[in-house]
């Protein structure tokens, strides 16, 4: 028998070290042996048990269970528990790294595609899916939730220009980009072109000492 658990958290360390905004491929071969440890507990549990029936039935004297056998049966029991919530762990914890991803990146960037399982990757489409819908014009509330990677202090921010992008269009009419110049942007609208580095946002201080956005 291999050491208890050692796949299991083996499995959980190499998620761990692809760090959080990232997904370690899946190791299909890894989750495979766990769940043959698995049922490897489940058979030596049951042969034991099948082992205090028959006695049973032949009627032997000492019926109770010896203490090396109960331990053995509990070793096995916890065995199976730990390997099973482990594998949950990684499950869930792989869960919400795609969840994030959709949130934050919007996408599931192609990289990160090759290293799912198609149930992950359905869970991903669906996910999405359900987000689009929640916002939504016509079915849920009519705003993109996920421009604003922090909480707006105001309704316009300050950027400055990283580059000429030119004339862009918004929703009061129309603004001019250019690198180093500065304007004032409605907050949901600045945020896209935060995050694709046309601009930067500009901190100001407001004479009383405090840096406001």
């Amino acid at each position: 028998m291999s050491e208890l658990g050692r796949r299991a958290r083996d499995l959980l360390k190499e998620l761990k070290s692809y760090g959080p905004q990232t997904l370690s491929p899946y190791n299909e071969e890894l989750i495979r042996l766990i769940f043959s440890e698995v049922d490897e507990h489940n058979a030596q549990t049951e042969a034991i048990v099948s082992e205090l029936r028959r006695r049973q039935q032949e009627g032997e004297e000492n019926q109770e269970v010896d203490e090396v056998t109960a331990t053995t049966m509990c070793l096995h029991y916890e065995c199976i528990k730990r390997n099973k919530r482990l594998l949950l762990i990684y499950m869930n914890e792989r869960m919400q790294r795609l969840r994030d991803m959709r949130w934050t990146q919007r996408t599931l960037p192609e990289a990160q595609k090759a290293r799912c399982c198609q149930s992950e990757i359905q869970f991903y489409n669906d996910y999405s899916r359900v987000l689009s819908t929640y916002m939504s014009r016509s079915e849920g509330v009519g705003m993109d939730l996920t421009l604003d990677t922090k909480p707006p202090k105001d309704t316009f921010v300050n950027v400055r220009g990283l580059k000429d992008a030119g004339e862009v269009i918004l929703s009061y009419g129309r603004a001019t980009i250019l690198y180093g110049t500065t304007v004032s942007l409605p907050a949901e609208e600045a945020e896209p072109l935060i995050r694709d580095g046309t601009v930067e946002l500009v901190e100001w201080d407001d004479g009383f000492g405090r840096n406001k956005q």
